[in-house]
């Protein structure tokens, strides 16, 4: 039985003209321009040649600044995307916040923000909060994850706190955060509000400290930063439920994360370079691969779940833990296989293919949790096995 998915004639036809695109008009070397906090005006150039062409929303309608594609050209548009390590323009921040714009406001009032988002024109940053897991099936927000107050004020609120946020470049245009709104008495909850904050308001600051990776949380400052109520998007007591929005993907679409995309490119180093001839280094390199294949087999087991409209919980728990692991593994084959060269920068002349594996190992740092997002998959994981009931 074969379960590979067959591309139609005209879907390859479409390829090639996405990847020719591609080809003549984004860098070759993305992942070290990723890595250069100097580049965020090539980033947004990038964001804006791809948004103008609809590429960054493939399958919304033209007049919500998508492309009107069809799901079998969307395909091919993620793929592409995400062999040249692009794919995160299109299911990051900015795009989760259009998809939870569009999920949240039935009124319409945000049509302009949602064409701006899909064509590129907002930079996003999204706060990192933590939940738990309730036993109804709901999740829970870890107060202490917010970081932030909203204290009302007229027909707004004045914010304050720090918060560590995630997305790329220098600085946001936009901030899309969780605030506490602050009860009239002590015996009220602090009920949590989703907002969209303009990143230029008066009273945020950004800490100017140097980060493993470009996409690594930044700590986020608020001191009485006035926000309308009209900026908050869903309803009130909602907020960390708002924040989780993700964009969903064709399933059907081949996307290798990058600790798979490393992972082979680890091995073909090491088969150029004659490192795989040695035992050690063999076995190295073969746990890598394994453990990059199982993290892929449970993140397509989530996807699928997720687009049938069966409740992921689980599996989506077991494949965050098993990328990490993953990330973990190769990072640390890298350094046994290759040795003292994939510590080095790209500005080091004795690197190891241009600083690839440095990289690779900053990536995997910056991604372990700042949050404790993995005790949040831990405990989903435990909560589904009933394993935190008491026995009888």
């Amino acid at each position: 039985m074969d379960f590979s998915y067959e591309y139609t004639e005209e879907q390859q036809r479409f390829r090639s003209q996405v990847s020719g695109w591609l080809d003549a008009n984004v860098p070759d070397n993305v992942d070290a321009l990723l890595d250069s906090h100097e580049a965020a005006s090539s980033l947004r150039a990038i964001s804006l040649a791809l948004g103008g062409k609809g590429w960054l929303a493939p399958s919304e309608a033209i007049e919500s600044g998508g492309a009107g594609l069809s799901p079998d050209q969307t395909v091919v548009i993620l793929e592409e995307l995400n062999r040249r390590g692009l794919l995160w323009l299109v299911d990051g921040e900015a795009q989760s916040l259009r998809q939870a714009i569009v999920n949240r406001d039935s009124d319409g009032r945000t049509t302009e923000l949602v064409q701006a988002l899909a064509g590129g024109k907002s930079n996003v940053w999204r706060q990192r909060i933590a939940t738990s897991p309730l036993s109804n099936g709901e999740v829970a927000l870890d107060p202490d994850s917010a970081g932030i107050t909203a204290a009302l004020d007229a027909d707004g609120f004045l914010l304050n706190g720090t918060g560590l946020f995630s997305g790329y470049g220098n600085e946001p245009d936009i901030l899309w955060t969780v605030a506490l709104i602050q009860p009239e008495s002590d015996a009220d909850p602090q009920e949590p509000v989703c907002l969209i904050v303009d990143a230029a308001s008066e009273g945020i600051t950004y800490a100017s400290t140097r980060t493993l990776a470009t996409a690594a949380p930044s700590l986020v400052g608020f001191e009485d930063v006035w926000v309308l109520r009209t900026n908050a998007l869903g309803p009130e007591g909602d907020g960390h439920r708002v924040l989780s929005a993700r964009v969903t993907l064709d399933p059907r679409a081949d996307l290798p994360s990058w600790v798979e995309s490393e992972t082979d490119a680890l091995i073909q180093y090491a088969q150029e370079n004659g490192l795989g001839a040695d035992p050690i280094r063999a076995l190295v390199l073969v746990e890598a691969y394994i453990a990059s294949r199982v993290s892929r087999l449970l993140r397509m087991s989530a996807t699928w779940m997720d687009q049938t409209g069966s409740e992921p919980g689980t599996a989506t728990s077991l494949a965050s833990l098993s990328h990490r692991a993953a990330a973990s593994e190769l990072s640390d084959a890298a350094r046994q296989v290759v040795g003292p060269a994939a510590l080095l920068a790209a500005t080091d002349p004795r690197t190891a293919d241009a600083g690839r594996f440095d990289r690779v190992a900053r990536r995997e740092l910056a991604e372990r949790d700042v949050a404790p997002s993995g005790d949040s998959d831990r405990e989903a994981i435990a909560s589904a096995l009933e394993l935190d009931k008491q026995p009888d």
